[in-house]
């Protein structure tokens, strides 16, 4: 048992404290002379503490104005009163708390022969900086995003986990740019060969030149040719959190407001972070609403193009006379009419994403609008074929991650080639190569389509539907690579 009462070593107590400290780079254990003889630690954690405001307000007036003599614990209390340039203190001499002090952005004096530590409050509180962000909109959880200063963005996870078990490990990518990056976990939760796996491709990684999350992971995934994404990148805290949290780690650089988290499953793109807020009625109508639009831009498309080219008889007859109708005069055969269709709305969202936002919106929507009615208008695209195509663009809307969004929705134009070649069974067997591709694919040696493939009944609560909440946040079994191994051997 770690022992947790200071004693008079001051080197002793920086020892018991750093105990219950993370041993981050961001620690300082800055060492000073009080009154010219005394020996003393400042111990504060950079980022999450005004280093200025330690430097003027307690560094200085020990070093410089103090000139009495410390030889009981009484003696800083009055020490603390008469020099110290702060707004409050207080007097501990149990590490534990010490060190949770610490992490709460507070500051620690340690003097040598002395028992007692000094806790002075230099929480940095000057965060002005932080917006919402605008790629990730928050509904339920907090309004927060990261930054371009990584210190502050350790600084905001250190904030929510406040626990001697977040491990921030820092290091330096890029041999031209030498660009500064931090690998984050929580040690009592991660899986220690999921770890192991992680710093392995992480900390290894040679390139000349390193800038962006995106630029890092094509670096360390296996499979640069396949299309889904093999970590996830966010730049919401609370979603980072989260995932520290499973048992996930996050990786930081220095000039990138987002965080690349590893490892991802397929699964967990298509669910939203405000699943977890909503009651559980509302949170799996949402997350079920969520899959039928997924399936809808892959399959509406194609379905549509085969009944009208193979299996006519399948419709309604009053459905099929009015496709029939909407069709007369086209001159453009319907999978060529759905494909024009497809890349005119692909084109329109390329150019609202390089525009500003107001301007890209609006261009995204009334371009959308005066294509369509005047495509319908010329004759060039049935009523029908714009109908399915609208369809189609709405429903890409409701996938939360980017990444994945943009796989979907280039998915659905082979799909489309498959269903115009060979009819129902080209989607079946367009079906059956996607889903061959995620079975095989993993992300640092978890199976990319887990929980269902390999199948971990135990993480079925939150695939998807979700279960009632207390159920779950635990500790997900797919992403324990050695207890899934031990489990087999069994």
């Amino acid at each position: 048992m770690i022992e947790q009462v200071l004693v008079q070593d001051y080197n002793k107590n920086l020892q018991l404290i750093s105990n219950f400290v993370a041993q981050n780079s961001n620690f300082i254990k800055k060492e000073i002379l009080i009154n010219g003889k005394i020996n003393a630690y400042v111990l504060f954690i950079d980022g999450l503490a005004n280093k200025s405001y330690v430097e003027e307000s307690i560094i200085k007036p020990l070093m410089y104005k103090v000139d009495e003599d410390i030889t009981k614990d009484e003696d800083i209390y009055e020490i603390a009163k008469k020099y110290l340039v702060v707004s409050s203190f207080r007097l501990n001499n149990n590490a534990k708390d010490i060190g949770a002090e610490i992490l709460s952005g507070k500051t620690a004096v340690i003097i040598d022969g002395i028992k007692t530590a000094m806790i002075i409050d230099s929480l940095n509180d000057k965060y002005r900086d932080i917006q919402e962000s605008t790629s990730e909109k928050s509904i339920l959880g907090t309004r927060e995003s990261f930054t371009e200063n990584i210190n502050l963005n350790l600084t905001i996870i250190q904030r929510k986990i406040k626990s001697p078990s977040l491990k921030i490990e820092r290091f330096v990518v890029g041999e031209k740019t030498r660009t500064e990056a931090a690998l984050v976990y929580v040690e009592d939760i991660i899986d220690k060969e999921l770890l192991n796996t992680i710093k392995s491709r992480v900390l290894t990684v040679k390139a000349p030149a390193m800038h962006t999350t995106g630029v890092f992971e094509q670096f360390i995934e296996r499979r640069p040719f396949n299309l889904f994404p093999q970590a996830k990148n966010t730049e919401r805290p609370d979603k980072v959190v989260f995932d520290l949290l499973e048992g996930k780690a996050a990786i930081f650089f220095a000039e990138s407001s987002s965080a690349l988290v590893v490892p991802a499953t397929f699964i967990e793109f298509f669910q939203g972070f405000e699943d977890y807020s909503e009651r559980l009625v509302i949170a799996n109508f949402s997350r079920i609403t969520r899959f039928i639009a997924v399936i809808s831009v892959l399959i509406l498309g194609p379905i549509y193009l085969t009944l009208l080219l193979y299996n006519a008889e399948l419709l309604p007859y009053q459905l099929m006379m009015v496709i029939i109708n909407s069709r007369k005069g086209i001159p453009l055969p319907p999978f060529l009419e759905i494909l024009a269709m497809e890349i005119a709305i692909e084109i329109l969202r390329e150019g609202g994403v390089r525009l500003p936002n107001p301007v890209g919106t609006t261009l995204a929507i009334v371009g959308g609008i005066v294509i369509g009615d005047a495509a319908t208008r010329a004759n060039l695209v049935s009523h029908a074929t714009l109908f399915i195509v609208a369809i189609t663009v709405v429903s890409t809307f409701l996938i939360p991650n980017y990444q994945m969004a943009l796989c979907i929705r280039f998915l659905r134009f082979p799909m489309l080639i498959l269903a115009q070649m060979f009819g129902f069974y080209g989607i079946l067997i367009g079906f059956y190569i996607l889903l061959v591709a995620l079975v095989k694919l993993d992300s640092f040696g978890i199976p990319y389509f887990s929980p269902m493939a390999p199948s971990r009944f135990k993480d079925f609560g939150d695939v998807f539907v979700r279960d009632q909440i207390k159920k779950v946040f635990n500790e997900p079994v797919s992403l324990k690579p050695s207890l899934a191994r031990r489990n087999k051997d069994e």
